[in-house]
Parts: C-alpha cells; structure tokens; sequence
C-alpha cells in the first residue's frame, strides 16, 4: 500500500510585477496558510516518509515550515521538472520515488496538480474525488491511498481519494476545537 499526498502551493505575493513567476515568494496569507498545514500534516496520519518539491520558491516556501518537523532522514528531492508541471510529468517524477517510502509528498501547482488528482482517482463520482475535481486552493492537500508495492504501479484510475482540505476549511474547524 502506498500513500499518496498532493499539495499546491501556498498564496503567492503579486505586488511586484518586475519578479519573474518562479521567483514569487508566499504572501502573508500564504505564510500563515504554509505555517498551519504544516503543523496539521505533522499531527496527522499522513506525514511523509519522502518528499518531491518543485524549485519554485513559493513551492519551497509553502514546504519550509513543515520541513522543519520532519526528522531529518526524511528524503526531499527538489524537481524543476514539477514547476507547471503536467500530470504526466508529474507521474513520471512519482514514479522515480524513493522505493522505502510509504507515504509521498508533492508540493507543485496548477494546473497540473488538480489534473493529476482528477487523473488519478479511481471513483470521480466519489464525494472527495467530485471536491477536488471542483478546484484545488493555493495551500490544498489531497490524499490517495493505492494497493501497489511501488512507486512505479501508480497510474491514473487507480487511487481512493481518502483525504482532501483546505488551508481555509482546516483552520475554521482548528478554531471551534
């Protein structure tokens, strides 16, 4: 069984239009959305045995805070090949994943991110499966399990989509508890 997260990077600053698009770093909400999902992906049953980050650098500063609570064993490869990325490229990258993980994270964007998602799911008339398909947020975390033994058997149709959130929804529900 392997385990499958996908996550878009976190808000992105657009007040200087002279920054390239691969050099725009997070915004305040960005931050503070990147901040959350890291403490909620450390406290949660998903937290990664291996990471693939694309270069860009929202992409690396939407993962910088929850690579602080990772052990430090935990592989994180940095991919150019995951900026804009399309979903088979993307599953190529999948595919070259440390085999002794269990748990993968992606940190990419759209809209190869949510068409990877939709190409992936086994049910997409599934009640998670249908949420994704309506839009994948900056800072949103999807989770699939699959019933391989490698990295290399994940193809499209074949993931139970066992998880899905929003920086937004997740911080609500953080605040009445």
């Amino acid at each position: 069984m392997k385990r499958l997260c996908l996550m878009r990077h976190a808000k992105s600053d657009w007040s200087d239009p002279s920054k390239d698009d691969f050099s725009r770093p997070l915004n305040a909400r960005g931050s503070t959305a990147a901040d959350f999902m890291a403490d909620f992906i450390a406290h949660s049953p998903y937290v990664p045995d291996a990471v693939l980050c694309s270069t860009a650098r929202r992409a690396n500063e939407t993962f910088l805070p929850l690579a602080r609570k990772l052990p430090k064993e935990v592989p994180v490869i940095h991919r150019d090949e995951l900026y804009h990325a399309m979903p088979d490229v993307m599953l190529e990258e999948i595919h070259k994943a440390p085999a002794s993980a269990e748990t993968l994270l992606v940190v990419a964007h759209n809209p190869g991110l949510v068409l990877l998602a939709m190409a992936l799911a086994e049910d997409p008339d599934e009640e998670l499966a249908l949420k994704v398909a309506h839009g994948v947020p900056t800072g949103g975390f999807i989770v699939f399990e699959f019933d391989v033994e490698s990295w290399k058997e994940i193809e499209e149709g074949a993931g139970r989509v066992i998880f899905f959130g929003r920086p937004r929804d997740l911080m609500a529900a953080a605040k009445k508890h």
